[in-house]
């Protein structure tokens, strides 16, 4: 019974040490506001090819964007991109984010917050025992519910 209670805990306690407690527990709070994808064609061009990327949504209620995190977006022609944000200001309460287009014909260009669809949170590396603590997360945020285990 304790080596079982073991096993199921383990996958949950790696990846708290992996993502974060803060992080781990606001996930079952808001397991809506999350994503996890899997970077297949390395996109962000990290070690391994494979990378599951943590992604906060822009609806999550404490959503705050600073200077050098990794957004998500939707760029002026409708494809889904990312990028690190270099600056921010505010002109009349709308914020403009000034990033550099990994496409090197655009430069640096602005985007405004109604284009952003997330940020990037955490990057785990692809390997088999992150790749079974992420999936058991995942199942875990979505079919449990926290506040519902901490009010019973």
């Amino acid at each position: 019974m304790i080596i079982f209670t073991l096993l199921t805990c383990l996958p949950f306690i790696y990846l708290t040490e992996v993502i974060g407690l803060e992080l781990f527990l606001d996930s079952f709070e808001n397991s809506h506001n999350y994503l996890c994808i899997q970077d297949k064609e390395n996109m962000l061009e990290s070690n391994t090819n494979g990378d599951h990327l943590i992604i906060q949504k822009s609806s999550h209620p404490g959503f705050i964007i600073k200077e050098s995190d990794l957004i998500i977006y939707c760029n002026f022609d409708g494809d889904i991109s990312y990028t690190k944000v270099n600056h921010i200001n505010s002109i009349a309460a709308v914020k403009r984010y000034h990033i550099e287009e990994q496409n090197e014909e655009q430069g640096k260009c602005v985007i405004f917050e109604n284009q952003i669809l997330g940020k990037i949170v955490e990057i785990i590396d692809d390997n088999i025992w992150n790749s079974i603590s992420i999936k058991i997360w995942e199942t875990s945020i979505h079919n449990l519910n926290l506040r519902s285990l901490l009010i019973n």
